[in-house]
C-alpha cells in the first residue's frame, strides 16, 4: 500500500532523473528523497512502564503470541514492527551489525546478544499491519525513571516518529513520573500522543471511564493540548478495535508528513529545474555578450552573498554567549526550586542523579526552543532575503525530519532541542559527591540513643549542612551543562552554515552552467541557438507536466 502521492513521485523518478543528468544539474537531492519515495515509513513507539500491557496490547493487534511479556529492566529490546508478506526477524546491534533472530528467540526472550543498546526488526503478514503499512510499531522497553530509558524513549526516536502511543494500564490508573517528564519534553517539540489504556477487563466499566478521564486530563494539562486519540483496550479479551481506529487516524496523518517532507521537497526541485529552462529556453539575450555580463554580475552577487554568510554566521556565534546565560539562569532558578525535594531524597539515601538531569533536560529543551531557534530562524531568514534573484530557496527552522534510521536527508532543526538536549547525558552524575557529604550524616540522624530535642536540633544542623552539599554539587552540575551545551551549540551553527553553503554551492553550478550553454549555443550560431531554445522548451512543459501532476494538499 503507497499514499497516492507517493505513487506520482514513484513514476516520475526515472524522468527526473535523466532529465537532472543529462542537463548536468545536481542530483544530490534526488539521491536523498528517493528512497523515502520508494519505502516512507513513520514510527509510533509505545511508552509505558513495565507490567503497562505494551507487549500483550501489540500481541493482540498482531493476533498471535510473538512478543514476549516475560522480562525485565535488564533485558528489555525495543522491538519495531511493521508489514511483511513473510516473516522476517533481524536483530541490530548497538554497533551497527546484523544478526539473524529465531522466532523462538523472541517468544522467549532470548535476545541477550542485543543488549544494551540493540533493536529488534520484526515483519509480519498481519492484518492489522497492512492497514497501516507507512506505520512502524516500536515496543518500547518498560522503564523507571532512568535516564538511559529517557534518551532512548524521546532522542532517538523523537525525530523519526509522527506520534507517541502512552499506554497506560487500568491497574495503575495514573501516570509516573517518569513519564511525565517525558511527556513534558515531547510537549516542546509538539510531539502528539494517543493515550492507550490497557487490561479494561480488570477493572469495572465505571472505573475505566473514570481512569480514562482522569488520564486525559493530565495528559492535556502536561501537554496543552489533548491527546491525539483515546484507546480503551483489553489485550484479555482481544478488544483493540479502538486502536486500530487510532492507528488508522495516525496512517492519514503520515500521508500529509509525507506531502510536508518528500512531495513538498520534490517540488521545488522541479520548480528549481523549471526556472533553469525558462531561462535557456527565452530569447532575453540577443548576444553572448550580454550573457557573459550576466554571468559576472551573477557571479559578483555570489561573492557578496558569501561575505554575508559569514558576517551572520559570526554575528549568530556572538548570541551563544549570552543565550547560554540565559539558559543558566533558567537551569539555576528550577533546580533551586527542587532544593529542599532532592535534599530529602538524597537524605534518604536516594540517587537524585536521574532527578537532577530530568529536570535539567527539560529547562534546556524548552530554553533552546524559546531562546536558540528563534535567533537561528532570523539568521536563516536574513540570507534568504541576501539571495540573488536567480536562485529560489528557503530554509525553515520547523522542517519536519522523517525518515530512515539514521537518514540525514532533510535539513530540519525541529529536532534541535533534543539534538542538543541529549548532550546532558555526558555530564558527570553529581551524586558520588553528594553522597560522600550526606552518608556520614545519615548515620548520626539514625542514632536514636540521643535526647529528642538535641537530635532534632541536630537533624536541622545536618540538613542544612546536607542542603549545602546538594546546593555545590547542582551549581557544579548546572556549569557542567554549560560547559557541555556552548560546543554543541557552536557545531550546530556551524552545520547550518555548511548546510546552506552546500545547498546554494548546487544551486549557483546549475545556473552558470545553464547561462553557460546558452551562451555557447549563440557563440555558434542562431539555428544552434534556435536547437538548443527548442529543447529547453521541450524540457520545460514535461516540468510543468509533472507539477501539474503533484497533489496540493497532503491527502491528494
Amino acid at each position: 500500500m503507497t499514499f497516492p502521492q507517493q505513487t506520482v513521485l514513484r513514476q516520475q523518478l526515472a524522468g527526473v532523473r535523466t532529465l537532472f543528468e543529462a542537463r548536468e544539474f545536481d542530483t544530490t537531492r534526488i539521491g536523498e528523497l528517493a528512497p523515502l519515495i520508494e519505502h516512507f515509513e513513520i514510527r509510533i513507539p509505545f511508552i509505558g512502564g513495565f507490567s503497562s500491557g505494551k507487549s500483550s496490547l501489540l500481541n493482540a493487534l498482531l493476533e498471535e503470541p510473538l512478543l514476549s511479556t516475560e522480562v525485565t529492566p535488564e533485558t528489555a529490546v525495543a522491538a519495531e514492527l511493521r508489514f511483511g508478506k513473510v516473516p522476517r526477524f533481524i536483530g541490530h546491534k548497538g554497533d551497527g551489525q546484523t544478526v539473524a533472530v529465531t522466532r523462538q528467540q523472541i517468544e522467549d526472550n532470548q535476545l541477550q546478544m542485543l543488549l544494551p543498546k540493540g533493536w529488534l526488526a520484526i515483519e509480519m503478514p498481519c492484518a492489522a499491519l497492512a492497514d497501516i503499512q507507512q506505520l512502524v510499531l516500536v515496543d518500547m522497553p518498560g522503564w523507571g525513571s532512568g535516564v538511559d530509558a529517557h534518551q532512548r524513549v524521546v532522542d532517538d526516536y523523537a525525530s523519526r516518529s509522527l506520534a507517541y502511543a502512552v499506554v497506560v494500564s487500568a491497574e495503575e490508573g495514573t501516570l509516573r513520573d517518569s513519564l511525565r517528564r517525558a511527556l513534558l519534553e515531547l510537549a516542546i517539540q509538539e510531539k502528539p500522543v494517543l493515550l492507550v489504556v490497557t487490561k479494561a477487563h480488570k477493572r469495572p466499566d465505571s472505573d475505566v471511564a473514570n481512569i480514562t478521564r482522569q488520564l486525559t486530563d493530565e495528559i492535556t494539562q502536561l501537554m496543552g493540548r489533548p491527546p491525539l486519540a483515546v484507546s480503551v483496550t483489553s489485550a484479555g479479551k482481544r478488544d483493540v478495535v479502538q486502536l486500530k481506529k487510532a492507528l488508522t487516524l495516525l496512517q492519514s496523518r503520515a500521508e500529509n508528513i509525507f506531502f510536508q517532507s518528500v512531495t513538498q521537497p520534490w517540488r521545488g526541485l522541479l520548480q528549481h529545474a523549471s526556472q533553469l529552462m525558462q531561462m535557456m529556453a527565452s530569447q532575453d539575450f540577443k548576444d553572448a555578450e550580454a550573457i557573459t555580463a550576466d554571468i559576472d554580475a551573477f557571479e559578483q552577487k555570489m561573492a557578496e552573498f558569501d561575505q554575508r554568510l559569514q558576517r551572520e554566521t559570526e554575528a549568530l556565534e556572538e548570541r551563544v554567549g549570552p543565550i547560554l546565560g540565559a539558559i543558566r539562569i533558567r537551569v539555576d532558578s528550577a533546580l533551586a526550586q527542587r532544593l529542599e525535594s532532592l535534599t530529602s531524597l538524597a537524605l534518604d539515601g536516594c540517587n537524585i542523579s536521574d532527578d537532577v538531569i530530568g529536570t535539567a533536560r527539560l529547562v534546556v529543551a524548552q530554553a533552546l526552543k524559546e531562546e536558540f531557534e528563534p535567533s537561528m530562524q532570523r539568521y536563516l531568514d536574513r540570507l534568504v532575503d541576501a539571495l540573488p534573484s536567480k536562485l529560489d530557496f528557503s530554509f525553515q527552522v520547523s522542517n519536519t525530519h522523517a525518515g530512515q534510521r539514521n537518514s540525514d536527508g532533510e535539513f530540519g532543526w525541529k529536532v534541535l532541542s533534543t539534538s542538543l538536549a541529549s548532550e546532558l547525558l555526558k555530564i558527570p552524575h553529581p551524586y558520588a559527591k553528594i553522597a560522600a557529604a550526606i552518608l556520614p550524616i545519615l548515620g548520626i540522624l539514625m542514632d536514636n540513643q540521643a535526647n529528642r530535642q538535641r537530635q532534632e536540633a541536630e537533624e536541622a544542623r545536618k540538613r542544612e549542612r546536607a542542603k549545602s552539599q546538594v546546593r555545590e554539587a547542582l551549581a557544579q552540575a548546572a556549569g557542567r551543562i554549560e560547559a557541555q551545551l556552548r560546543p554543541a551549540m557552536e557545531a550546530q551553527i556551524q552545520k547550518a552554515k555548511e548546510s546552506i553553503a552546500q545547498s546554494i554551492a548546487a544551486e549557483r553550478s546549475d545556473v552558470e552552467r545553464t547561462l553557460t550553454a546558452k551562451r555557447q549555443a549563440l557563440q555558434q550560431g542562431e539555428v544552434e541557438a534556435a536547437a538548443q531554445r527548442e529543447k529547453a522548451q521541450s524540457d520545460l512543459n514535461q516540468l510543468q507536466a509533472w507539477l501539474a501532476a503533484l497533489p496540493v494538499d497532503g491527502h491528494a
